[in-house]
């Protein structure tokens, strides 16, 4: 897809780990200073905001590269927090990472449905 305008359904249900995922996608606005360009920053800053805020349903229209973003955004948390065992010592971090890890599979596939293929930073891990 090359319409940066096109939107498409969130798509998921995003319930469980309430606190970690707060934590977290606060984190991801905080670390949003180097995306460019400055307008996809502030969109992409303004969906983070709507998503805390319980603004962000399923059904919410949603430009398809703003989750294609978070979807990135989601799969590198879980990559830290769950793939890999930085976290072992703290098992509601590796459950927050493997929370994300679920919510990101479920985003891909709805993203695959609408034609948009995203990869996944396991996809390039090597086993």
């Amino acid at each position: 897809m090359s319409n940066t305008s096109t939107q498409i359904p969130f798509g998921i249900i995003f319930t469980g780990q309430p606190e970690y995922t707060y934590r977290e996608v606060d984190q991801f606005i905080d670390c949003s200073d180097n995306i460019q360009p400055l307008t996809f920053r502030a969109k992409y800053v303004q969906f983070l905001r709507d998503f805390l805020s319980g603004e962000i349903k399923p059904s919410t229209l949603v430009d398809w590269n703003i989750l294609c973003m978070f979807y990135g955004d989601l799969d590198a948390r879980a990559d830290i927090d769950y793939r890999t065992d930085n976290w072992e010592e703290e098992p509601e971090i590796v459950a927050g990472g493997k929370f994300f890890d679920g919510r990101a599979k479920k985003l891909r596939e709805h993203l695959l449905k609408h034609g948009i293929t995203v990869s996944s930073l396991s996809d390039n891990r090597v086993l």
